[in-house]
Formats: structure tokens, C-alpha cells, sequence
């Protein structure tokens, strides 16, 4: 079973749309354990902490709901730190030290959307590894 408190997300700046921003908080009511931290800028020292990095990336490998639970699940016991950039995207030398780089859609999405469609996909990864209903309706 995946476990929402080995995920954490790091995204450059806040959310200043209150719609996205209610989106996320009824999300994070669904998986207290999620963590999300805001910063103006990445140290990628700080971010590492022995954690699986993963930077949402336009040109990263694109995975289906299911294969993404999957993913998730062949950490194992690993935390998982997902990046997300500002409007300039993370910078080419966090993104080679990451251990995968994920596109959400071949679209291009606004980083406080983009942000809100992950916490979305993870919290469907955690209802596909449990059996869930909610991947199903």
C-alpha cells in the first residue's frame, strides 16, 4: 500500500488563485500526512535528505494514473520528493540530479494548476493501491 506521508512536494512560490488553493486544501484533508513546502528558490542539498526526487518537467516521461501508483509503489519504503517549478520551470542542474523526470500532459499547464493536478494524482495513486473507489468513479 502506498502511504502519503513518504510523499512530500516542493513547489517555487505560492498559490495565489483561492480556487486552486481551496482544491489543494481538499485534498490535504484527504491525506493529512502529505506534506507541501513553498519555496522562493531550490537548494538541491536540502531538497536530496535521501529522498527519490522527481521534477515535474515538460519534456519528462509521461505515465498513465495506473503506472504512476505503480511507480510509487516500487519505492518501496523510499520518500518521494516531487519538484515543481515557477513559470521559468526548475533549473537544468536540479533536473540532472533528479532521479525521474515527470510531465503531467503533453499541454502546458500554469504551475499553481499543475500543482493542484498532482496532489490530485497522487491522492488517485493512494485510492488505486488501496482499491479504492474513487480511481474507479
Amino acid at each position: 500500500m502506498l502511504y502519503d506521508k513518504r510523499i512530500s512536494i516542493s513547489a517555487i512560490g505560492k498559490i495565489k488563485k483561492n480556487w486552486i488553493r481551496d482544491g489543494i486544501n481538499q485534498y490535504k484533508k484527504r491525506m493529512p500526512d502529505l506534506t507541501v513546502n513553498e519555496f522562493k528558490s531550490f537548494n538541491f542539498e536540502n531538497i536530496r535528505d535521501n529522498n527519490i526526487i522527481i521534477c515535474l518537467a515538460e519534456e519528462g516521461k509521461t505515465f498513465s494514473s495506473v503506472e504512476l501508483a505503480s511507480l510509487l509503489l516500487n519505492y518501496k519504503n523510499k520518500k518521494i520528493n516531487f519538484l515543481i517549478g515557477d513559470s521559468d520551470g526548475i533549473p537544468l542542474e536540479i533536473k540532472d540530479k533528479s532521479d525521474l523526470l515527470l510531465s503531467l500532459s503533453s499541454l502546458t499547464f500554469p504551475h499553481e494548476l499543475a500543482r493542484l493536478i498532482l496532489i490530485e494524482q497522487i491522492y488517485r495513486a493512494i485510492s488505486i493501491s488501496s482499491n479504492s473507489p474513487y480511481h474507479r468513479g
